[in-house]
């Protein structure tokens, strides 16, 4: 299944794909790391009842789309309530993506069909535990009780970033959406502040950046495609 998942993910404006049974179950995805995989059953759940409606209405659907300002999402119903969804960017090729679907199809059910289902791990963000603050210890004596006074957060100060390194920046986001689809904005701002944070916001550590980018991304073949079109702005 990976395999077949794979030779969709490689046609142009396809971001990822996965396979979602009608008995509510994961099959197979082959998504950005930023996808987790609550939120793809999530999303499973939901389009699998959208087809079940359109059957129950009688309603032959051959494929549904969602189309959003950065994304467009479309939906290929299989054998048994079974649905293959691929998370496109807008201007994709649909009329490649219709012709590649239909040759997978029949692999893509039977494998399916070939005994227990396999879902494919995603990977997940390492959780960070954070301390909890104690209270502060107050002691005691005959007199008086000592009370430590509140400490005052530090401020948060925000990254200043040279206005020649905007159009740069923009472009590595673009490069970086083609990894990890629509999400690439707010990843994008995240990285920045940490980036910012490890030290001068300058051409010279654009390296840095590429390489916290490169952690969200999270995916080898991904990462390399990724550093091949940002190369140049070094």
């Amino acid at each position: 299944m990976d395999s077949l998942l794979k030779e969709i993910n490689m046609l142009p404006g396809v971001f990822g794909c996965f396979v979602y049974t009608g008995n509510q179950e994961l099959a197979a995805a082959k998504l950005p790391p930023i996808f987790k995989e609550n939120t793809i059953k999530t999303m499973g759940n939901l389009l699998t009842r959208t087809i079940k409606m359109g059957t129950v209405a009688n309603l032959d659907i051959e494929a549904i789309e969602f189309k959003f300002d950065v994304s467009l999402i479309i939906v290929k119903p299989l054998e048994q309530g079974a649905i293959l969804v691929m998370v496109c960017e807008p201007a994709v090729n649909k009329s490649l993506i219709n012709m590649t679907t239909a040759m997978l199809k029949d692999d893509i059910q039977a494998k399916i069909n070939k005994g227990p289902v396999q879902t494919q791990t995603i990977p997940q963000a390492p959780v960070q535990t954070q301390a909890i603050p104690q209270a502060p210890v107050q002691t005691q004596n005959s007199q008086a009780q000592a009370v430590a006074p509140p400490q005052e957060q530090p401020k948060r100060q925000e990254a200043e970033i040279d206005a020649a390194l905007a159009p740069i920046l923009e472009n590595i986001k673009d490069a970086l959406a083609y990894a990890i689809g629509p999400i690439a904005g707010q990843v994008m701002l995240s990285t920045i502040e940490i980036w910012a944070q490890q030290g001068p916001t300058s051409k010279q550590r654009l390296p840095d950046l590429a390489a916290l980018l490169c952690r969200e991304i999270n995916d080898k073949e991904l990462e390399k495609e990724f550093m091949t079109q940002i190369k140049s702005f070094f």
